[in-house]
Formats: C-alpha cells, sequence, structure tokens
C-alpha cells in the first residue's frame, strides 16, 4: 500500500496543477509541491487539514455537496470553480477536478487536482460587463429607432396625403400629375423602408423558446399574403409541420417573409410553392421551395444580407426581408441557407429546435 501510493506521489510531484489527496471526510493526506503556488502553504501545513476550511465561506455549502457527491458516485470526475482561503489572506479562483479513486489500488483516497484561473475569471467578467452594457446600449437604440420611427412616419403621412388633395384640388397637367405620382410613390416607399428597418432591429435579440405550433403560424401568413396569392395565382401546399421552440409572432413573420419572396420572384409559370420538415438530432430543418427565378450560386451568399438586391428595380422591396429572416433564425439559435439554380426555383431552408412535447 505505502509503496502503490509512493509511484502515484511520484506521478503527481511535478505537475503544474495542485494535487492534494484527501480521505471521504475532505482530511488532506497529501500535498504536491505545486500547492505552495496555488495556496500560499507549504505541502506539510496543509496535511491534517480538512479541505474545506481553504474553501471561501460563500463556495463551502457547494464544494462540500460536491464531495459528498463524489463520495456516493465513485466514478466521477466532477468539476466546480470556487474561491480559495490563500496564505496571504487573498482570494483566488480555481478550478476543481475532484475524482474518487478509493478502490483503486494503487491511491486508495480521492484526489483533488486544482489551478489558479483568475485571469480566466477576470476575462469573463469582462465579458460580461461588456454584455450588460451592449444589453443596455440596444435596448437604447431600438427605444430611439421606434421614437424616430414614429416622428418620421407622420410627415410621411401628411406629405402623401397633402399632395394627393393638391392633385384633386388643383388644375395640372400631366406632367405635374407625374411628379406627384413620384412623391406619393416615393413616400410610401420610404414608409415601408422604415417598416421594414424596424423589423430588422427587433428580431435580433434572443428571447425565451415557447412551443410554436407551425401549422398555425403558415396559416397566419398565407392570410396575412391573400392578396399576393391571389394576384400571383401562387399555389402553397407544406406537409404536416411539426411543432417547434421558438417565437410564434416571429415565425409568422419569418414564413411570410420566405412565401412573399417566393411570389414576388417568380417566374413565367404561376409560383408554386411547397413547405416540407425533416427531422435532424435535436432540430427540424423547414425547407421553403419555390419555382421562381433562381438564385446564381455566386450570389447566394449575399441574399441574406441587409439592403441586397440581385433582380431589377421594378420588384418592389428594400433588400430587408431576407436579412430579417437571418436575424429570426438566428435570434432563434438556428440557422438559415438557400440552394437555388437560376430558372429552376429555390429552397431556403432553416433549422428549429425540436419542441418534443415539451414547452411552456
Amino acid at each position: 500500500m505505502a509503496s502503490s501510493f509512493q509511484g502515484f506521489r511520484s506521478v503527481v510531484e511535478y505537475s503544474p496543477d495542485a494535487i492534494s489527496v484527501i480521505d471521504s471526510e475532505g482530511e488532506i493526506l497529501y500535498g504536491s509541491a505545486a500547492t505552495a503556488r496555488i495556496f500560499g502553504y507549504l505541502p506539510e501545513e496543509l496535511v491534517g487539514r480538512n479541505c474545506l476550511e481553504l474553501i471561501h465561506p460563500e463556495d463551502r455549502d457547494y464544494s462540500s455537496r460536491t464531495l459528498r457527491e463524489v463520495v456516493a458516485k465513485p466514478p466521477g470526475p466532477l468539476q466546480w470553480d470556487a474561491r480559495i482561503l490563500h496564505k496571504d489572506g487573498g482570494c483566488p479562483w480555481v478550478e476543481n477536478t475532484i475524482s474518487n479513486l478509493l478502490l483503486e489500488a494503487e491511491v486508495r483516497a480521492i484526489v483533488v487536482q486544482q489551478r489558479n484561473i483568475d485571469a480566466r475569471k477576470a476575462v469573463e467578467e469582462e465579458w460580461k460587463l461588456h454584455a450588460e452594457e451592449l444589453q443596455r446600449s440596444n435596448a437604447r437604440l431600438e427605444e430611439f429607432a421606434y421614437t424616430a420611427a414614429h416622428d418620421l412616419r407622420e410627415p410621411l403621412r401628411a406629405i402623401s396625403a397633402y399632395t394627393q388633395m393638391l392633385v384633386e384640388d388643383t388644375p395640372m397637367d400631366a406632367g405635374s400629375r407625374q411628379m406627384a405620382k413620384f412623391i406619393v410613390d416615393g413616400t410610401a416607399r420610404m414608409s415601408t423602408l422604415i417598416d421594414d428597418l424596424l423589423s430588422f432591429a427587433s428580431t435580433g435579440v434572443r428571447e425565451p423558446l415557447r412551443r410554436v405550433d407551425m401549422q398555425n403560424a403558415v396559416r397566419q401568413a398565407r392570410e396575412n399574403l391573400q392578396l399576393e396569392i391571389k394576384e400571383s395565382g401562387a399555389r402553397i401546399t407544406f406537409d404536416e409541420l411539426p411543432p417547434a421552440l421558438g417565437n410564434e409572432i416571429h415565425l409568422v413573420r419569418l414564413f411570410q417573409n420566405l412565401i412573399g419572396n417566393s411570389v414576388k420572384y417568380r417566374g413565367q409559370d404561376a409560383p408554386e410553392i411547397h413547405l416540407g420538415a425533416e427531422r435532424r438530432g435535436q432540430d427540424w430543418v423547414i425547407r421553403v421551395e419555390d419555382n421562381g427565378v433562381g438564385i446564381a450560386r455566386e450570389n447566394q451568399s449575399r441574399v441574406f444580407m441587409p439592403f441586397v438586391r440581385l433582380t431589377d428595380r421594378d420588384v418592389p422591396g428594400t433588400g430587408l426581408g431576407l436579412a430579417v429572416c437571418r436575424n429570426i433564425v438566428e435570434g432563434l439559435g438556428g440557422t438559415i441557407w438557400v440552394e437555388s439554380e437560376p430558372g429552376i426555383g429555390s429552397t431556403f431552408s432553416f433549422t428549429l429546435a425540436a419542441a418534443d412535447g415539451t414547452g411552456d
């Protein structure tokens, strides 16, 4: 037994991490040379003490529960972060890895491996502060965007309304009427752009995921597109779509944008649009297939970028629809991509976490 433990000690003595051997109650039986660097105590100063005495009081209860757990369940190892009480009075952070080797003939004890992670914790805290500040900045930016949008809509409505009144009440030649029409059409496009910008800005924030009936989300999207579907003669079919984890309002907008995109960029034939789903691990892959004009391979990675439009300007739009789709999908933790061939059609695919009968 003694010679076996001596062999184990020779292996760990020169480890850069502090290695302590303790019994099932936490009493320290042995400490490697590196314990002096981690704790400030020489190994012989630690032997006989209970390891929990060296844990910061605020982290001691959790550390004690972890020790009891590893004693009760030998397979281990378990890992956790905790502050320790250094000999110089400081409280550095260490990463603890504890393994139950009570049944190992060479050790017959519990082994605790510890390394200083102050640098890592400092980086994590800095990132946390940056994230909190970014969240506050985003909230302020969103509030500003809504305020600015409201303030811009009213003068746009006034410009459009007064221009139309001017056309109705004032004798005008064909050229003047054409210029008035340019004003009305321009204000309508500006109003659409404001709405799309707000949509783009508000869909990139991650929210709690809830169980969503995708069948119902598609039905709502179709109802919102009734006029476009009727005018284009589009035929929309879909398989039975499973429930997924998401946000219903955002998923309705996502389906509406993708179906509307297929209707808008149709070919010579009436649009044929099909929605299907395929299980892939913990996710569903949802596909929206169409027979539209298609997208050249070199442009497929660009279609999800804001303000990118690949067709002629006669097709109405702001170039934000697919960027909004990407924001929605990525905000729900998924990915979105397109496979397409010019003149044949496009298939837009995205992933969503499967609900599997769970949800709020």
